[in-house]
């Protein structure tokens, strides 16, 4: 006779889904719990960078720095406490959260604005009552609302935002803030026009993402204009494959045999238009857009499959770079030292590297080297690791790509850096962590400075400056250097 395991009056089925669903809860209110003790941490941060005491300590050495020097202004005037204070604690959290500063600084400034702001939001966050995704609808909706409506305006959505989705609590309170918003829509319509941009982000797959932020008119009209122009396309193809004498493999730009989708012929058609379209009165015209390659040159020849580097992206495949190389209006050939004869080193000669040691120094870095930064290197300054009015040499071991801001933060702060051989920058924070960025070209999980042949290290902290301080010679030049 069979026997069953099954609890009489409980379903198993419904048992088994069960088992996995109850934990899966307790779960996601473990991790909107993390998020809120995160959010804690952070703004405790944002709170110690107001403190007299630390701010104190966050200001460099004013020799280094040069907050009381006139020559400083050349280079844009020093940051004031405030400032110092708040890019100082955005950098310790990007070395520790492994972000950008950019991004680190944006979480530190959400993290203010819902612990003060929306508390009771970060409540229900820690008991795990709404999601991470709720409480960041929550400060996309409220981001510009005057205060004195947001303790009202919480109390009315909070129940919303515990029973629907993040998606559906944003329609249901955005349309409630609406009619408690105390500013005309037409108001806030025009100050959102000021804050129109283009963002282009890089995704995988040598494929990216080009996002403009619009009035939301402006945006309907353009995506329905390349849907119209997309359909076109689609009646045009179809045409074309059933002609007589058709080739049924050339369907498709590429000549694939496959068929666009409309989503595929979309966004061909925004490229196009992009690339080679012209606005009113002829705007665009004549202007081409200008992309940067590095190809390895047996890649260049067809004998290697190694990939090429587009400049501000990463690696793209071989066939794309081979085909782009073959439309290059010129060419700058780097090869690895020393074959390349760059100079690489002028010593006290002059402050300025020279033209090849730039190339040399954007081939190397590529990008900035400041905590988590990705600015392009060519964007960037090339700043002396051990500054020039210290005895610091113009020399690749003790120069590195930094962009303006981390510029700024190496030299008005009490941030120091540390550069080993091959470009490797080691950065030592307030809080005495250290964090090593290593050049594009290099693998950051592997790379060892210590295994490196050249021996020569340069340190950011020399204190001492040479008396008196030379002003360097300038070659092709008459701009007066900063004085690190």
């Amino acid at each position: 006779m069979a026997t069953s395991d099954a609890t009489p009056g409980v379903d198993p089925i419904a048992a088994a889904i069960g088992a996995v669903i109850d934990p899966l809860i307790a779960n996601e209110k473990v991790i909107a719990a993390g998020f809120a003790e995160r959010t804690r941490l952070l703004a405790e941060l944002d709170r110690l960078g107001h403190d007299p005491r630390i701010i104190a300590g966050l200001c460099g050495d004013p020799v280094e720095s040069g907050r009381n020097d006139p020559d400083t202004g050349a280079h844009g005037p020093a940051w004031d406490d405030e400032e110092l204070a708040r890019r100082c604690m955005a950098a310790e959290a990007a070395g520790a959260l492994r972000l950008k500063a950019s991004t680190a600084g944006i979480m530190v400034f959400n993290a203010v604005r819902l612990t003060d702001q929306l508390p009771q939001f970060h409540a229900a966050l820690a008991r795990g009552s709404i999601t991470w995704g709720h409480a960041l609808k929550m400060l996309d909706l409220t981001d510009g609302a005057p205060e004195e409506i947001l303790p009202a305006f919480e109390a009315k959505v909070l129940p919303a935002a515990e029973k629907l989705t993040s998606t559906q609590f944003a329609r249901v309170a955005g349309r409630i803030l609406e009619r408690m918003h105390p500013v005309p829509l037409q108001t806030r319509a025009d100050a959102g026009f000021v804050t129109r941009r283009l963002v282009l982000r890089p995704d995988a797959d040598g494929m990216a993402w080009l996002n403009a932020y619009l009035k939301a008119e402006d945006a309907q009209a353009i995506y329905d204009r390349l849907s119209r122009i997309a359909t076109t396309l689609d009646t045009d193809e179809r045409a074309e494959a059933s002609a007589p004498g058709a080739d049924p493999t050339s369907s498709g730009p590429s000549g694939s045999g496959t068929a666009r989708t409309k989503d595929q012929r979309r966004a061909d058609a925004y490229r196009d238009l992009l690339l080679d379209g012209v606005g009113p009165a002829g705007l665009g015209h004549g202007i081409r857009g200008t992309v940067h390659l590095t190809v390895p040159a047996l890649t260049l020849l067809g004998r290697s499959d190694e990939p090429a580097i587009l400049e501000g992206y990463g690696p793209i495949d071989p066939e794309t770079a081979r085909r782009i190389a073959g439309t290059a209006t010129s060419w700058s050939r780097i090869l690895t030292h020393p074959e390349t004869g760059c100079r690489l080193s002028m010593g006290r000669e002059q402050y300025t590297p020279p033209a090849d040691m730039r190339r040399y120094l954007d081939a190397r870095d590529r990008t900035c080297q400041g905590i988590g930064c990705t600015r392009r290197a060519t964007l960037s300054e090339i700043d002396h690791t051990r500054p020039w009015n210290t005895g610091g040499p113009t020399d690749v071991d003790n120069l590195v790509h930094l962009c303006t801001p981390c510029h700024r933060l190496k030299h008005q702060s009490s941030f120091t850096t540390n550069q080993g051989p091959g470009g490797t920058l080691t950065w030592t924070t307030p809080s005495s962590r250290k964090y090593t960025s290593a050049p594009a070209n290099t693998d950051p999980a592997t790379y060892d400075p210590a295994t490196a042949n050249a021996p020569t290290t340069y340190d950011s902290t020399s204190p001492t400056p040479i008396s008196p301080a030379p002003s360097p010679p300038q070659q092709g030049s008459t701009d007066t250097p900063p004085p690190f």
